[in-house]
């Protein structure tokens, strides 16, 4: 392949992508593993179960679903919190070539009905605890026809239990079942949503092809997690998310015992790792935070703790040091990802950390950064917008040709919106999100840059930076903060602080406002839009 100048181009990947479906790939991997006593525990009640359980449970499930007449391409939804069974379904789609649409279960009726109405599922398991919200949608859309609840023994309110509904379907021998064959290239394997951070969310369609991929950056030591079956990981992200989604299938690949929890909970958290002596976690930027910061840290020992990882949105350099420093780890691995391009574009290499880098970028992709306003791709340590182009890409954004357009360039870029820049060495720096900058005067200011700042304060537990829009100088910069237990400090303090370690074009014009905790979603990233809502415009300080 010729390579041209200013574009960037992943390593020769160790592990090649195979030929095979994603189902297939999992149904032998399963297989591989049945020997493997724990495959998930829950650590609220510390129940587990075997990759040989997972192998049968999954195959009968299939099973069950084709008997049904579920096939090739019909859509199937799972809306549920953590819990042990949320694969079970997901894999038994894989295995048929049925598309699988997660559904955050806190979304109110209004936002499922978006995503709804861009998937269609015929099918939705559910959990007990969602099930009444799930029962009320059934009634409004036709398109559901059936319902299977994932964590309770008998059927309820006329829907089916999991167990029920494999019994009543299946046969008996889950050997007699074979995966079904299809092409990789334009089988769809789910519809993910988008984070929708910059209006609603829409509805990401991965292939099988772009799975196939994820699973070789798996199996490869440099990209991957862990590549030792048995080996403990906890893993707490949300199912629904593209980030706990895909991680989890890459942790049952390798045959990995995974330690989940339904949320994050502080003591349970630590208590976690402590008891199963975890050796791997992958996290968000509050986590690494907490870590960094709470006292309950040192009421356990973390010692097991090998490696962390970080993701979603960008980690403060002085938060992943003091992390690192605390947890006794040479560094915090970091990495840059985003639902369109299946999860992980960039990481940070093992005991290679850049502090502040998102890393190197992984094979079968190539990497570009434009400059905004001409289009035009620039060289190391130029700030542009990060645009990606490979085998990761998404297939399109489902129902919606007129988005897609405006992602991917007619020469197949995929255009992120996030600013960044990379090194001669070719590591990568993520900025901000283009959408989320705040113009002062003309001037381009960075929230990410002023939070990094603002957390590197003793009495700043948390903070969040916004734009206030003003009709003099464009928009100001607003600081929301956290306050450290225990301490106290003033928005003149504040203000001044930040004054004395940013150009005059940064200074917090917009003032500060203390609150209890920054909102933020499922995987971290801060709604900014949540305190846009608290702001009210405040008078130019020129």
């Amino acid at each position: 392949m010729k390579k041209e100048k200013n574009i960037l181009y992943g390593p020769e990947p160790l592990y090649p992508i195979e030929e095979s479906t994603a189902g297939k790939q999992l149904y032998d991997a399963l297989l591989k593993h049945s020997h493997l006593p724990e495959a998930m525990i829950d650590a609220q009640t510390k129940k587990p179960f075997s990759y040989r359980t997972l192998f049968e449970t999954t195959c009968r499930l299939a099973q069950s679903l084709q008997k049904c007449g579920y096939k090739q391409n019909d859509v199937m939804s799972v809306c549920s919190e953590n819990n042990l069974k949320f694969f079970f379904p997901v894999i038994a789609a894989l295995y048929l070539g049925m598309v699988t649409a997660p559904l955050n279960q806190n979304y109110t009726p209004g936002e499922l009905h978006n995503v709804l109405n861009i998937s269609k599922p015929q099918l939705i398991f559910c959990s007990k605890t969602v099930l009444p919200k799930i029962l009320e949608l059934k009634k409004k859309y036709t398109f559901v026809k059936r319902i299977i609840i994932l964590d309770v023994d008998e059927d309820m309110f006329g829907c089916e239990s999991l167990s029920n509904f494999i019994l009543h379907n299946a046969d008996k021998d889950p050997k007699k079942f074979e995966p079904v064959n299809f092409n990789l290239d334009e089988q769809v394997a789910a519809i993910l949503c988008s984070s929708g951070t910059t209006g609603l969310p829409k509805g990401v369609m991965l292939t099988h092809k772009n799975f196939s991929v994820r699973f070789a950056h798996v199996k490869d030591p440099n990209p991957g997690t862990e590549t030792i079956p048995g080996v403990t990981v906890l893993s707490f992200m949300p199912f629904f998310h593209g980030f706990g989604f895909l991680s989890n299938l890459g942790y049952l690949l390798m045959g990995l015992r995974i330690i989940i929890l339904k949320r994050f909970e502080p003591e349970l958290f630590l208590k976690s790792i402590q008891d199963y002596e975890v050796r791997n976690i992958i996290s968000v930027p509050p986590i690494v935070l907490f870590l960094s910061k709470s006292p309950l840290v040192d009421k356990y020992d973390l010692s097991s703790l090998k490696e962390l990882g970080c993701g979603a949105a960008p980690l403060a350099k002085e938060v992943a040091e003091a992390a690192a420093k605390r947890l006794n780890l040479k560094g915090i691995r970091t990495g840059y990802g985003l639902t369109e391009a299946t999860l992980v574009i960039t990481h940070t290499l093992p005991n290679k950390f850049k502090s502040g880098s998102s890393g190197k970028l992984v094979s079968f992709m190539s990497a570009k950064v434009v400059d905004v306003n001409t289009g035009k791709s620039v060289g190391p340590n130029v700030v542009g917008e990060l645009c990606l182009k490979g085998d990761m890409l998404m297939k399109g954004y489902a129902g919606n040709i007129k988005a897609t357009k405006e992602a991917i360039d007619e020469n197949g870029w995929l255009h992120t919106g996030d600013l960044g820049y990379y090194t001669e060495e070719e590591y990568f720096y993520i900025v901000d999100r283009l959408k989320e900058l705040i113009k002062y005067k003309g001037f381009q200011v960075a929230p990410a840059e002023l939070e990094e700042v603002l957390l590197r304060h003793p009495c700043i537990r948390d903070a969040a930076v916004v734009g206030v829009s003003d009709e003099t100088v464009g928009e100001l910069p607003a600081a929301f903060v956290v306050k450290q237990s225990g301490t106290q400090i003033t928005e003149n303090e504040v203000i001044d602080y930040i004054a004395g370690q940013v150009s005059y074009t940064k200074y917090l014009r917009g003032g500060v406002r203390f609150i209890e905790e920054i909102p933020r979603s499922a995987t971290g990233k801060i709604q900014r839009k949540e305190l846009q809502k608290l702001i009210l415009p405040k008078q130019s300080k020129l």
